[in-house]
């Protein structure tokens, strides 16, 4: 095949081959959400996503490694997002926010803590379920 053979390859092939290639790269890259977590009283959210097939081949010696972001449900805002972590220990949450256990982090398995959230209950919130703050 010579140079002057791809110049009579029609427009819409090179389209379709370029459009393949985007698509490729985009699935490459991005993470797949594998499963979400609310918070005790529905003010946080925990996101688990399946390391991207990029990311699963840099950490190749991960079992299962996944990528883990908090976000605030309302107003919408992301509050952390980890590193690629291996979760094949398993995913235990752990939301130390309001007492008797508040001490403002976040834990999902053993590698990964959010720290510096701020707790569910507070006397602003004003949210069903929380313990009484005011003395």
């Amino acid at each position: 095949m010579k140079l002057s053979d791809l110049k009579n390859v029609p427009c819409i092939v090179w389209c379709l081959a370029l459009n393949a290639c985007v698509v490729l790269g985009w699935y490459a890259t991005t993470p797949t959400l594998f499963n979400s977590y609310n918070s005790p009283h529905y003010v946080y959210r925990l996101e688990l996503y399946h390391a991207s097939l990029w990311q699963r081949i840099v950490h190749y010696d991960q079992k299962a490694p996944f990528i883990v972001r908090l976000h605030r449900v309302d107003p919408k805002e992301l509050l952390g997002e980890s590193q690629v972590v291996d979760l094949w220990s398993g995913i235990d949450i752990d939301w130390q926010l309001d007492p008797p256990v508040q001490s403002n982090k976040v834990y999902v398995g053993r590698d990964v803590i959010f720290k510096n959230i701020p707790p569910e209950c507070t006397e602003a919130a004003q949210i069903p379920g929380c313990p009484n703050t005011r003395p």
